[in-house]
């Protein structure tokens, strides 16, 4: 859990984003992890890149400002390279209407990346994001990786999607 929940009221201060008493921007709605693929799934490749794809409700307040990838647990420990990541509108492996990073983090930690867009990607909208990893792991096996989202505005609160996995094979 991300932390305790309180009965705190919400206060809506702008078609973009809900402000909790505390100061703190939230979803009123939470974005959905759709998928996780990888472009390669062979051990060791080095052209791999991993996609996930969110969907910002139409009906939600927040606009998606930065998503955070961290991989749970496991034998091998992925190396992102923060400087090949990027974005697109859209859910397809092909690709779609690219969307500019404004910056890119936390790759020094080993098996963690985050991404934060240039501009927010506004409800109704799907994103992908793909990190690229140094190579795929060494070690074939089922790999998992926790997606958290980070709303529009001032002091956000992540909001934890869930955990997807990625196989890499022999």
């Amino acid at each position: 859990m991300l932390g305790t929940l309180l009965p705190i009221s919400l206060n809506t201060v702008s078609a973009s984003a809900v402000e909790m008493t505390d100061g703190q921007t939230v979803f009123s709605r939470a974005p959905r992890l759709v998928r996780a693929a990888a472009t390669y799934n062979r051990r060791r490749n080095p052209f791999a890149a991993y996609q996930f794809t969110i969907e910002v409700p139409e009906d939600g307040k927040q606009a998606l400002r930065a998503v955070k990838i961290e991989q749970k647990r496991d034998i091998n420990t992925v190396e992102f390279k923060g400087s090949k990541s990027s974005a697109f509108y859209g859910d397809s492996l092909a690709g779609g209407s690219p969307v500019s990073l404004a910056a890119v983090g936390g790759e020094s930690q080993p098996g963690e990346i985050t991404v934060e867009f240039e501009q927010p990607i506004e409800p109704g909208n799907t994103v992908t994001v793909s990190v690229k990893p140094r190579r795929n792991p060494f070690v074939a096996g089922v790999y998992q990786f926790g997606i958290t989202a980070y709303p529009a505005g001032e002091n956000s609160q992540g909001m934890y999607l869930g955990s997807r996995r990625i196989n890499i094979y022999e």
